[in-house]
């Protein structure tokens, strides 16, 4: 069983300058946290390597190759292309989530083609990972981009073990219903094998949103120290 880490972007940057691709090491608290785990046990990382699908050309492909066996895991890159990354980055996950999940709603631009273009992004990043695991490997999503992976990948391969990490909070419901597509937000978060939280409140926040939007839905609370976990 491999452990496969799945993030927006892959913990490394490629940069095009002078018809020549350059590689450099991405930072921020994920990679600290993940990159010392997957060189101590092996596995894989999939994410976007800062490359846009439609100049994708050249020899990037071998250069991160190469930067994953000197780490000792595997990278596997999701390709997305000019309007993927305009509106499934900076429209829904930076224009509508992350506005509403730190209420912040006034922020919020709920362009329904940013919705559309996420979606289609997280279908991207789920095929990425049928292609690069096993079915009894173990998922591990990160962040508010990724929401819709989990239903994704089980519509490709239903038995596969995925778990979900939000980096940022969840918002209590009063906010959470200013989410024109709070319906489909719930159920792809519901479509993971377990969650966890920043807090305990964003724990019962989430909870509180399962309970009075999803009452047929039973989740079982997981106590464990220094976790926020939902199962």
């Amino acid at each position: 069983m491999s452990l496969v880490v799945v993030s927006n972007r892959l913990p490394v940057v490629f940069d095009h300058a002078e018809d020549s691709w350059q590689l450099r090491r991405g930072g921020g608290g994920l990679v600290r946290a993940l990159d010392p785990v997957l060189r101590k046990r092996g596995g894989i990382w999939v994410g976007w390597p800062g490359v846009d699908a439609q100049h994708a050309d050249g020899d990037w492909r071998d250069m991160l190759r190469a930067e994953g066996e000197s780490r000792g895991y595997r990278f596997e890159p999701v390709m997305l292309e000019g309007d993927h990354i305009r509106d499934f980055y900076g429209g829904f996950a930076n224009s509508v989530l992350w506005p509403l999940f730190h209420n912040l709603d006034d922020r919020c631009v709920f362009e329904p083609a940013y919705f559309h273009a996420y979606v289609a992004a997280n279908e991207r990043f789920a095929r990425a990972i049928v292609t690069a695991c096993e079915a009894d490997d173990f998922v591990w999503v990160h962040d508010y981009h990724l929401i819709c992976v989990a239903e994704k990948v089980r519509s490709l391969r239903p038995a596969q073990r995925l778990g979900f990490f939000l980096h940022i909070p969840f918002p209590p419901f009063d906010g959470f219903v200013k989410l024109p597509w709070r319906a489909e937000m719930l159920d792809a978060l519901l479509a993971y094998d377990l969650l966890g939280f920043q807090s305990e409140r964003d724990r019962r926040s989430f909870l509180e949103c399962v309970r009075r939007l999803r009452p047929d839905i039973d989740v079982e609370e997981i106590e464990a120290a220094n976790h926020h976990l939902v199962a």
